[in-house]
């Protein structure tokens, strides 16, 4: 392309702001290509094209770009005199070295490029282009429904990716009065700098590729590498430098642990890719192959995942501003956290602190393992909760509203919503029925069974567990004037359980046939819960030496009386989760082989009531 057609053109200052770095661009620094996926993402689907069902479609590409193409050479004399300043007056090290390497990239016949296009979008009409190419702050959006970005600065998270700071973009769609538009301009962020070709005027620290006029190049001007086929918008990095080694992946991360939602929704699909044949699709038909294959443990968004997969949705009643909220609740895994995900498919916030997730209720003590996902039902209840996001958008707290009558306001709303959330959660874990109760093993040995018929007597309410000893069974110390029959042999039931697993297990000496003492290791972080009179939920992680786990039910408290209690019969098991677990029942015994050392949920029935009295696993 000729320079006659279009140049860098960098303002005079003018005795304006001498500007040195963008401080902007530091609320996506810490991770800049997990943060950039997730503002990219969500601007393309807030300019999903109305009345059009198909998923937007965003591609994510790698590749490399005739230096002409972006005014290198022009550009390079503006990095140069940016250095210049830096130097001679002695700025951080960090800012001299940034312009260095600027200017080593750009001395290379290639550009290692970025390009990030979608389409089924609305593209950049006039108002949406000046807000995103010229303007600072500005925010239009013109979806249908509530937009995600509330502050007009993540645009800037693509610059963090750039080692010359410079993007183009570019766009095409159709106008009812001009018909089809294409545009297309470049834009850099440095610092004021000397003109290096009029060393007596400063400019500006914002250049533009553009026309003469200053006004972007339009249809046959724009260079074949940024014309879009598609009515959309494209953004084009320039000085790719993903800080990662295998950057494809980093967007696959991002895709699948943010907008998890939007792809099984299918309102979203990613294609990533470079100049190899190496590609990645993250669709609804790979996004659970994808959870499995690009984390060497799952992810805290993997399980919220299934819970908007496979759970069904709880509305809570309308709460002043919020509106409805729907809940879906995954009972038996999870990272015992509720995830708020807006309208648009996004994860905004899973923290446990409600100063940063206020509709994350407080967990109860015998709530079983669980992933919830809230969002909102209605446009106007995301929009209320979308005005308390941070920068980043990653955290939603009253502090971020004005006036002090609104930020008391909005606690009070999400101190409704914890809890309606909180009865929702109660009633997926059965625990309404039982109330909110604590294992309290440390205390079993020592507290009798009560009648609960008795005047002045309740029903009890705690259900304690523990691991029986390794150890073989110490001679009762009073004869059992008639024992009760017994079978198989029983293990101890009488020292106090340890607080942890013992770090290097030793296996049980052989002995006769029945279940027999567990490894004290086999098992980690158990709980048991009663979800009727005679069924149970009994939940574990397996020890990873485990070869084989037997799980016998005992009641507590004979041994005070010098009795053995008989095993109570387990006469069903069903496994909840993990699905590839195997298990078998033999003489009421139930005996697993851990396929995977990840939580193992199984719901029990057994031949006797479990209401009134504690018991251990054995």
């Amino acid at each position: 392309m000729s320079a006659k057609i279009a140049d860098w053109q960098f303002p005079p200052r003018n005795g304006g702001i001498d500007f040195v770095q963008d401080p902007s661009s530091a609320h996506f620094s810490d991770a800049p290509m997990p943060k950039l996926v997730r503002e990219v993402l969500q601007n393309s689907l807030d300019a999903r094209e109305n009345g059009i069902y198909e998923p937007v479609v965003v591609k994510f590409r790698s590749t490399q770009i005739n230096r002409q193409l972006i005014g290198a050479t022009q550009l390079y004399k503006h990095l140069t005199a940016c250095l210049d300043r830096a130097k001679a007056e002695n700025h951080p090290a960090s800012l001299i070295r940034f312009y260095e390497n600027a200017c080593k990239t750009l001395k290379s016949k290639t550009v290692r490029g970025l390009s990030i296009t979608d389409s089924r979008t609305t593209g950049l009409s006039d108002s949406r282009w000046n807000a995103l190419v010229v303007q600072e702050g500005a925010v239009q959006k013109s979806s249908a429904g509530a937009p995600g970005g509330s502050y007009g600065i993540g645009k800037n998270a693509v610059f963090n990716v750039s080692d010359i700071r410079t993007v183009f973009y570019s766009t095409r769609y159709v106008n009812g009065r001009e018909g089809r538009v294409e545009k297309m301009q470049g834009k850099a962020t440095l610092m004021s700098h000397p003109n290096p070709d009029n060393d007596s005027d400063d400019l500006q620290h914002i250049g533009f590729y553009a026309a003469r006029n200053r006004d972007p190049l339009v249809t046959t001007e724009i260079p074949d590498f940024f014309r879009l086929d598609e009515p959309g918008a494209g953004v084009f990095v320039m000085g790719f430098n993903p800080r990662s080694s295998n950057w494809m992946k980093d967007v696959a991360s991002a895709v699948v642990e943010n907008f998890f939602d939007a792809i099984h929704k299918k309102t979203l699909i990613v294609e990533i890719s470079s100049d190899d044949p190496e590609s990645i699709t993250v669709d609804r038909e790979t996004i659970d192959q994808l959870f499995e294959g690009l984390f060497s443990k799952k992810p805290d968004a993997f399980y919220y995942y299934k819970a908007i997969r496979d759970a069904e949705g709880m509305p809570t009643p309308s709460i002043s501003k919020a509106g409805v909220l729907n809940a879906q609740v995954l009972i038996g895994s999870g990272p015992r956290r509720t995830a708020y995900v807006n309208r648009n498919g996004m994860l905004i916030t899973a923290s446990r602190e409600q100063r940063t997730n206020p509709i994350a209720p407080r967990g109860k003590s015998l709530w079983p393992d669980y992933a919830a996902v809230v969002t909102p039902a209605t446009d106007e209840g995301d929009t209320w909760i979308r005005s308390m996001e941070n920068p980043s958008h990653d955290s939603i707290s009253s502090g971020q509203l004005l006036e002090a009558k609104q930020q008391r306001q909005a606690n009070r709303i999400f101190a409704d919503a914890r809890k309606e959330l909180r009865e929702i959660i109660d009633k997926k874990a059965d625990i309404s029925k039982y109330g909110d109760t604590s294992n309290l093993d440390e205390l079993s040995e020592y507290f009798p069974e009560l009648d609960p018929n008795a005047e002045g007597n309740r029903d009890l309410s705690i259900t304690p567990i523990a691991l029986p000893n390794p150890s073989p069974p110490a001679p009762s110390p009073i004869p059992d004037p008639a024992p009760r029959p017994d079978p198989d042999p029983s293990p101890d039931p009488d020292p106090e359980p340890p607080p942890h697993p013992d770090p290097d297990p030793q296996p049980h000496p052989p002995g006769p046939p029945g279940p027999g003492p567990l490894r004290r290791a086999a098992i980690n972080k158990q709980r048991y819960i009663p979800v009727g009179n005679t069924e149970a939920i009994i939940s574990f992680v397996p020890d990873d030496k485990s070869d084989e786990v037997k799980l016998a039910l005992t009641p507590t408290g004979g041994e005070r009386r010098g009795e053995r209690e008989a095993p109570l019969q387990i006469i069903d098991a069903t496994v909840l989760s993990p699905d590839n677990q195997k298990i078998s029942l033999a003489e009421g015994v139930l005996s697993l082989t851990p396929t995977a050392n990840e939580r193992v949920v199984i719901k029990i029935a057994t031949n006797d009531t479990l209401g009134n009295f504690a018991v251990r696993i054995g």
